[in-house]
């Protein structure tokens, strides 16, 4: 068998043939392939050394020495139209679970079933986090059905997850909201009128969490959520952790958990007293709000806010005075996570003595917090962990110092080849440059260059976080948030958008899903009784 290509009708086919077949069965071949008839079809060689003219029907192909790869071009009507080796298939035609994997339908939305707004747009910036996904499937995977309620909850999860992914229509979430309420009866309290009341997302987050860190701690999931690479960096990780704070042994602390480096120390004492420090670990960023008539701190931006909430006072004893004192707390990050979320504290309690039906109000600062597409975590670190930063910044430094010396050199040589070629009037000699200069020239640049060689092999440096690369800078990007509108928690709607790829954000509000742009994310900064950020999450950029 040889394999010829034969063009046609602005067409191509590679046609596999036997010589000792003859001439018709290579029409025949053809025929089956293009519809032409075998008794009209005219073959004419392109390849020279083949045949001359129109292949007749005894020509004898096992003469031919080059007929290997060799083209032609046949020539003729098609009678009949040739079925396509491919069929197309409509998107209508699929059935949901097969439509829903094209990507060519919206992601399906969550129904409300009485007040849980607050559930679904939190479930789907959580649905849209890789890494934790596969640590659910390979749960589920694991036959981790237990009898236990965190191991129910975390296994109805993964299964609600696996069905709205198959799905192109909206889904109730019936059999995940049952087993929420039985894992946390908070979230089943009733109103005044009877039906089920609204809840704060951020408490469903913490408590969704909870049990999932509860669930997720076997090496199967670590591994399927981090690659095979999962358990054999976790203990790197845990002898970090003997400075303090909680070890990692979970995928949700894996993937969302920050080490917090807090100091302590009294400036009423002095240096007599000496600083604490202590080691702690959280599953959030806070963005402390202040503003409104007399405060003392607007802010403005969410750095600020976050600024603002790893700062702080408390009332403790001193030893050197003894006596309580106030004390200066200063937190920092000291293991940075792939992913976290900023809660924005926008809702306070206000106690209302004057009232006789209640004691207080959950109350909302409506003011505008801006936040950008990308945060910078560097300033919020321990020393300790910028300094592994730095590495990567350092780095990206020296690149960049070396890709402007190269650039520069290129332009100047261009432009000398130009006046060449140009044939202009020779250039005055330049002015007498000291051997010396040149020398530093040329030392800056080699010392840009091997800068950035030196450190892009520091791949046994130390890590900022489990799944971080050695050269990792700090940086996140904005991938989900949750708004909410109203002037409490106890009421208001949530809704969550999510990033699908570049520009292109996702807005879904229950069952209701429609597209945005990052333009129409960047404006939810609130200042009005409109939608205003809550939670954001992030993942880091590499």
């Amino acid at each position: 068998m040889v394999s010829v290509t034969v063009s046609w009708n602005k067409q191509t086919f590679i046609v596999p043939i036997d010589p000792a077949a003859g001439v018709m069965a290579f029409k025949d071949t053809l025929q089956k392939l293009t519809g032409v008839p075998a008794a009209r079809a005219k073959i004419m060689p392109k390849t020279k050394g083949l045949w001359k003219g129109v292949l007749k029907n005894d020509f004898d192909l096992t003469t031919c020495k080059k007929l290997e790869g060799a083209t032609c071009m046949l020539m003729g009507s098609a009678e009949f139209v040739v079925e396509p080796t491919v069929k197309t298939v409509f998107l209508e035609d699929l059935p949901p679970d097969e439509a829903a994997k094209t990507g060519m339908t919206a992601p399906a939305g969550f129904m409300n079933l009485g007040n849980t707004c607050y559930m679904n747009s939190t479930l789907q910036c959580i649905r849209h986090t890789p890494g934790l996904r596969e640590g659910l499937k390979a749960y589920t995977q694991e036959g981790g059905g237990s009898s236990d309620v965190d191991g129910m909850f975390t296994n109805q999860l993964a299964r609600t997850f696996e069905q709205v992914d198959s799905a192109v229509d909206s889904i109730p979430p019936a059999g995940f909201v049952q087993a929420m309420r039985a894992a946390y009866p908070q979230f089943a309290q009733r109103g005044k009128s009877g039906g089920f009341s609204q809840q704060d997302a951020e408490e469903f987050f913490t408590s969704l969490f909870a049990s999932v860190a509860k669930s997720l701690r076997s090496p199967g999931t670590l591994d399927a959520a981090f690659g095979q690479s999962g358990v054999a960096e976790l203990p790197e990780i845990r002898d970090s952790g003997s400075k303090g704070g909680v070890k990692i042994d979970n995928v949700v602390d894996a993937l969302f958990g920050l080490k917090m480096e807090e100091t302590l120390s009294c400036p009423e004492a002095g240096e007599a007293e000496p600083v604490v420090v202590k080691y702690d670990d959280t599953r959030k960023i806070v963005c402390n709000i202040q503003g409104g008539h007399g405060a003392a701190v607007q802010i403005n931006h969410v750095a600020e806010g976050i600024k603002l909430g790893l700062e702080g006072e408390l009332e403790k004893n001193s030893d050197v005075l003894g006596r309580n004192a106030l004390w200066k707390k200063t937190s920092r990050i000291d293991r940075l996570p792939k992913f976290f979320m900023c809660q924005f504290m926008r809702f306070f309690w206000k106690a209302t003595p004057e009232s006789a039906d209640h004691q207080g109000v959950k109350c909302k600062m409506m003011r505008p917090v801006t936040f950008n597409e990308t945060i910078d975590m560097f300033e919020f670190c321990s020393a300790r962990l910028q300094a592994i930063l730095k590495v990567g910044r350092d780095k990206a430094i020296a690149e960049e110092d070396a890709r402007i010396l190269a650039r520069a050199k290129e332009q100047e040589a261009a432009s000398n080849e130009e006046k060449k070629a140009g044939g202009a009037d020779e250039p005055p000699p330049p002015a007498p440059k000291d051997d010396a200069m040149e020398e530093d020239d040329d030392d800056e640049e080699a010392s840009a260059l091997a800068a950035a060689l030196e450190m892009s092999k520091s791949e046994s440096a130390p890590s900022a976080g489990l799944g971080l690369p050695a050269d990792f800078q700090g940086k996140y990007e904005l991938y989900g948030v949750v708004t909410h509108k109203g002037r409490d928690s106890d009421g208001g709607h949530y809704i969550s958008f999510v990033r699908m790829k570049g520009e292109n954000w996702m807005c879904f509000d229950d069952d209701d899903v429609t597209p945005c742009k990052t333009t129409d994310i960047l404006a939810l900064k609130g200042g009005g009784d409109h939608d205003m950020a809550y939670l954001t999450f992030y993942r880091a950029l590499e």
